[in-house]
């Protein structure tokens, strides 16, 4: 049996590496995330749409690259490095991508890659940048990629390279840590050979890029750390008008030769503009003006568009635009689009930025962008009413993902909040209502949020639902974080009020008596909010603290009524497992349940909320009833013993039916057990079938809101960052319907599965019953969103 299913939304970060993104002729976007490349296109009315997934490599990519054509054709094939000491060659077929070969030799990390076509001869050259402070030179003879040079650093290390074709050779431009840029030539044999080494710039060259001119010359351009950027020109050079030969650079000219040709390297410019680092630089020509522009990215948190004016010689600044404040560090990296109307650009915390020309105006604007959580997602909660998703990350942020809906046209899913930017990294969640949450970092405080009324405007805005009931009355517009703060601040309409007559009227006091200390300005969005809007204007004021947990909370849930939450801490004896239940009514401690001797690992209440279920590392799962007579509200009635055998490992998930007559758990031994609810006066529930044996630890499990053809349909996580997805039955037991691999699903562990709690697309008026929607997160960094069509199962 199969299942038809479709990935309608994957959210994830940019790596933090320089090169990390590229965009080609072929108007492909690919770009680093975990271990994993992505590949969009991306269109100004729709934005970016996702194409392929490349998982091959099993650390993080370091950099991915186009391979150039010197017609500036469309490119079809891709250069990726990794972590894990190798590169890899991604062959571009149609519409699809497959892996070519691997490129193995380095001992340590793959820094940099790049490719070049030889004008000689057509073949491949390939060379790799690894930390184990050498450089390789690769070749390509017919499908075999070989190793056929390795230059050493002794104990230096490199930091960029680019190749460039000059005339019948190749030129290899590298910047190693002496802050020079070291220019290499080919042989006769096809060996690269030092030429010349150019000296200036006094900090590290991060970033290098090469074009050839309308003259036939190669501009170099190089941006360091030192806050400058360097153009040098390459030009055909006459041996007779030379007297001698100059190793090293300093202002004036030196020569080189290259296959019996002598050429000439000159300094032509030197930029300042930046203020900080400057990660990276990328050449644009357009040929139609005959226009040479620079695009540059820097850690100032700018991008600037450079242009050079001939009627005074000099590189002007055509265009700024970055992030204006915000708390974020800068910029490693920014590409043109193949037209030139477009730049793609990923900040210090992974986040995607596009901005589009808008040619009637002549402007920049922001686009349409991808990215997400920049570490491990932890945990993820739906809407009780299942139109959007909450989840929370180790980066320490928690987001609000829904589809942005736009009439007569398909509802891509965007990022349209950040309610929470902790200090910890962030644990555990669970939704109380739409407009509510509880959450937990990695300390011994739960916190509640409730959305503010922008939030709730902006959800109307972008989703079309119905917000009316909840704008009724007084209520917070904003938030912002106070200075050294963790907790959200609410921002009141009349602090904005008083925020902006401060301004006017009191511009002679202390700055710390002028300016208020929150940074929310109110935004009214139309179109889901770019990066700088989402850290500063999105969050949620902070309610409600928690306390009570002697160690780091692990595990939260709520009942489905909103009344009670569950909460557990880590724990390594009985004393410390404890689960607490608090009143929302009161914000005030309901319960104590003790029963476990380790961590809690999950807490899921019964759909009715007449049952509380734990599973723990203790590898025991306990089954607490519903006793409102009782002072503690939930006695046990049912735990599982651990002579028995089910499970020998770690509990790690469970998850109710939506009939509240069964319950799954999912452990590290590789098994998923169906327990039953018992059918005599016995209260509790048992094993109702034999285990299902995973290839993996099963580390996520959950059970769909219906029966699918009189069956129950059950995903599993497993921690390879494959799904399963089974259906169950008491009668036939088990059966496994589809495995989704490490393209189509996750390539780390899968920390949470959680099935939309209602049928139907969220962003659509008109549910259709025979879609069922599965949201995933795992320790790749990514979350996914899943249409599963239920016709589809046989």
């Amino acid at each position: 049996m199969t299942v038809e299913l479709q990935c309608i939304y994957q959210s994830c970060a940019c790596n933090k590496t320089l090169n990390a993104i590229d965009w080609g002729n072929n108007n492909i976007i690919c770009y680093s995330a975990c271990n994993a490349v992505h590949l969009y296109t991306y269109e100004k009315s729709s934005g970016p749409a996702h194409i392929q997934s490349l998982t091959k490599h099993t650390k993080l990519i370091t950099s991915v690259q186009w391979i150039r054509k010197s017609d500036s054709a469309p490119e079809d094939e891709l250069l990726v490095t990794s972590a894990d000491n190798t590169a890899s060659l991604w062959k571009l077929s149609g519409t699809s991508i497959y892996f070519s070969c691997s490129l193995t030799g380095h001992t340590s990390v793959v820094q940099k890659g790049t490719g070049i076509y030889s004008p000689e001869n057509g073949k491949l050259i390939i060379v790799t940048l690894s930390t184990d402070s050498s450089v390789k030179l690769w070749e390509r003879n017919t499908s075999e990629v070989q190793c056929i040079q390795t230059i050493s650093f002794g104990n230096g290390f490199g930091l960029d390279v680019k190749l460039a074709s000059l005339n019948n050779g190749v030129i290899m431009a590298l910047s190693i840590d002496d802050s020079k840029l070291h220019l290499y030539v080919q042989d006769t044999q096809g060996y690269f050979i030092p030429a010349v080494k150019l000296t200036g710039h006094e900090d590290w060259i991060q970033s290098i890029d090469i074009l050839k001119n309308d003259k036939g010359n190669l501009m170099i351009a190089t941006a360091s750390q030192d806050n400058y950027i360097r153009i040098w020109k390459i030009a055909s050079y006459l041996p007779e008008n030379n007297s001698s030969t100059i190793n090293e650079l300093n202002v004036d000219a030196t020569t080189f030769q290259s296959f019996g040709e002598s050429y000439s390297v000159s300094l032509e410019s030197i930029i300042g503009g930046h203020e900080n680092w400057v990660y990276s630089v990328q050449w644009k020509y357009f040929e139609n003006g005959n226009i040479l522009q620079l695009l540059s990215a820097s850690m100032d948190k700018t991008i600037i568009i450079w242009e050079f004016d001939a009627s005074i010689n000099i590189w002007m600044e055509k265009e700024t635009f970055g992030e204006v404040g915000g708390n974020t560090l800068g910029f490693f990296g920014a590409v043109f689009s193949p037209n030139g109307e477009n730049i793609i650009a990923h900040g210090h915390q992974g986040s995607v930025h596009v901005w589009q020309l808008n040619q009637e105006l002549g402007s920049w604007e922001p686009g349409l962008s991808m990215g997400g959580h920049f570490s491990s997602v932890q945990d993820i909660d739906w809407d009780p009413e299942g139109e959007f998703l909450v989840s929370c990350s180790s980066d320490q942020t928690t987001r609000l993902h829904a589809p942005y809906v736009i009439s007569e046209s398909k509802n891509n899913w965007y990022e349209i909040s950040r309610p929470q930017i902790h200090g910890y990294d962030m644990v555990c969640l669970a939704m109380l209502d739409r407009f509510k949450f509880v959450s937990a970092g990695d300390e011994k405080v739960l916190r509640v949020f409730e959305a503010p009324r922008s939030f709730a405007e902006n959800l109307a805005n972008l989703t079309k639902l119905n917000v009316s009931s909840y704008l009724q009355g007084a209520m917070p517009e904003g938030a912002s974080i106070p200075s050294l703060g963790l907790s959200n601040k609410a921002v009141f309409s009349e602090d904005i009020i008083k925020a902006a007559s401060t301004e006017e009227t009191e511009t002679n006091k202390h700055p710390k008596d002028r300016y208020p200390d929150f940074y929310y300005s109110p935004t009214s969005l139309t179109a889901p909010p770019t990066e700088e809007t989402l850290l500063q204007n999105t969050l949620w004021p902070e309610t409600q603290k928690l306390y009570g947990h002697p160690y780091e909370v692990f595990t939260v849930a709520s009942n489905h009524a909103g009344t009670l939450i569950a909460s557990a801490c880590k724990a390594s004896k009985v004393e410390h497992a404890g689960i607490i239940l608090w009143d929302t009514s009161t914000w005030r401690q309901a319960s104590y349940l003790a029963f476990h001797s380790l961590t809690v690992t999950q807490l899921e209440f019964s759909p009715d909320d007449q049952y509380l279920l734990s599973v723990s590392r203790d590898r025991m799962w306990a089954l607490y009833r519903y006793t409102p007579e009782e002072s503690t509200l939930y006695e046990k009635v049912a735990n599982l013993d651990k002579k028995s055998g089910v499970h020998a490992r770690i509990i790690w998930s469970c998850s109710w039916s939506f009939d509240n007559l069964y319950f799954a758990t999912s452990s590290r031994d590789k098994k998923v057990a169906m327990w039953s609810k018992n059918k005599d006066e016995l209260p509790g529930f048992s094993l109702c079938s034999k285990p299902l044996d995973v290839e993996d630890s099963a580390t996520a499990v959950s059970i769909a809101p219906c029966l699918v053809k009189d069956r129950y349909l059950i995903a599993i996580g497993l921690e390879n960052g494959s799904i399963i997805l089974s259906i169950f039955s008491n009668d036939t037991g088990w059966e496994i319907l589809q495995k989704l691999d490490q393209n189509i699903a996750h390539h780390l562990n899968i920390n949470r599965l959680k099935f939309s709690p209602v049928l139907g697309e969220a962003g659509c008026r008109e549910k259709n019953s025979g879609i069922l929607q599965l949201a995933s997160c795992s320790n790749d960094h990514h979350i996914k969103i899943y249409n599963i069509f239920l016709s589809s199962i046989r």
